[in-house]
């Protein structure tokens, strides 16, 4: 989470913030997990949002699953700001408002970590708004919600079904917390820290670390794929490189140069969905390509913005369909030199 985001998003100042850190863990009950792309079912994993557990559990008679969620309270006409963490191994997750199980909308601030909006360093970022977001684990979004009216029965953050692919995990609907109506705050939400600070106009005479990426001259394209040999390895290669056990002794697979910007296209190969995740370095996301023809939906709010994760879909194993990928610029202009690492965040595997 990085302090004074108020500094370049001023909708935020003053706000009542939550820290929601969604984690996965094994079921408490071994259910047997759905298959993969369920619509409805078992999840490969239960999840906890800061700590509560929301545990699958299945009813003997009709073998209906159920999810008891979490309570987060509201004040009646208040906006609150949300910074949301997927802390998960594995749970690929499409947060959304609901009230009485009608999307609302949320206005995006900040993509982890970085305000939306604000990367050519000329003032503040713009809010981005939508009706759902995808968070892939080591994802973060930030987010302003609005609390219901009184006349709304249900209100609820849930993660709505993801199509993982026909190998993927099985990630349904379900219930993160229901939003409660008080009239003051409980006890234990009354710190201190819980409201962002006002807003300070933030001095960019100094300029900002991204400005100017998506103009920038490309120094190198490259391709680099997601790709397995069912079930037990799963390689991200570089084009023209040999599919092989990663190697931490081995030399890096790619030697960039700094003060240069490359593009990268990152396809997935595998029938299930995996995650871009690169240390220490934000891209730009510039397209999200063949999504709809393997069946997926391109991710929200995120084309244009400056992320360090991005889902790649699963390809439908289909011959005559292309595989999904995204194009992104890597911005090696920073100071920093070294050992950077890229890889997928779905830890349940064991990558080549």
């Amino acid at each position: 989470m990085v302090d004074g985001i108020q500094n370049i998003q001023p909708a935020v100042s003053a706000l009542r913030q939550r820290i929601l850190m969604i984690r996965d863990q094994p079921q408490v009950q071994g259910l047997a997990e759905g298959a993969g792309g369920c619509v409805n079912g078992v999840p490969f994993q239960d999840i906890t949002v800061s700590n509560v557990p929301i545990d699958s559990n299945q009813q003997d008679s009709s073998r209906t699953v159920t999810f008891t969620p979490a309570v987060l309270n509201m004040l009646p006409g208040e906006t609150q700001f949300w910074r949301v963490s997927n802390s998960s191994s594995d749970s690929i997750l499409d947060l959304q408002e609901q009230f009485d199980g009608v999307p609302q909308t949320i206005r995006v601030v900040a993509i982890d970590g970085v305000s939306v909006g604000s990367q050519d360093g000329t003032g503040p970022g713009s809010l981005i708004s939508a009706t759902h977001f995808r968070l892939p684990p080591a994802s973060r979004v930030e987010f302003l919600a609005r609390a219901p009216s009184a006349a709304v029965k249900l209100a609820q953050l849930v993660t709505t079904s993801i199509n993982t692919g026909p190998d993927g995990d099985c990630d349904p609907t379900r219930p993160i917390f229901n939003l409660r109506l008080a009239s003051h705050p409980a006890p234990d939400e009354a710190r201190s820290d819980d409201r962002v600070a006002s807003f300070t106009a933030l001095n960019t005479t100094g300029g900002r670390r991204f400005a100017g990426l998506a103009q920038a001259p490309i120094a190198q394209q490259r391709l680099v794929y997601f790709d397995e040999i069912q079930p037990t390895q799963f390689f991200m290669v570089v084009a023209g490189q040999p599919e092989q056990v990663f190697n931490p002794n081995a030399p890096p697979a790619i030697t960039a140069t700094q003060g240069t910007v490359e593009e990268w296209t990152v396809e997935n190969h595998a029938q299930e969905n995996h995650e871009f995740h690169f240390h220490p370095l934000h891209f730009l996301v510039e397209s999200q390509n063949n999504f709809e023809i393997n069946g997926q939906q391109q991710a929200p709010a995120v084309v244009g913005q400056h992320l360090d994760m991005i889902e790649g879909p699963g390809w439908d194993g289909d011959p005559n369909h292309p595989f999904p990928s995204v194009k992104l610029l890597i911005d090696f202009r920073g100071p920093d030199v070294g050992t950077f690492i890229f890889h997928c965040h779905i830890l349940n595997q064991t990558w080549g």
